[in-house]
């Protein structure tokens, strides 16, 4: 994705993704993160208070390092 795509290339573009269990966050974020990664610093914070498996399936997956999930 070419960088004037974004508004503001001095500032971080931020997408919050939220919705019911199942409904298919994670894997929205993972197709994200295979489209936008060749060209695009990315990092994801995931807000899942009772375990790890969305962080550990986007590691599991590849798209992005530990240190930026």
């Amino acid at each position: 994705m070419p960088d004037s795509s974004f508004p503001d290339k001095k500032r971080p573009f931020r997408l919050g993704i939220g919705g019911p269990v199942g409904s298919g966050k994670t894997m929205c974020v993972l197709r994200l993160c295979q489209w936008l990664k060749d060209g695009t610093s990315l990092a994801v914070i995931t807000n899942d208070i009772y375990t790890r498996e969305d962080a550990e399936f986007l590691l599991r997956q590849g798209v992005l390092p530990a240190d930026r999930v």
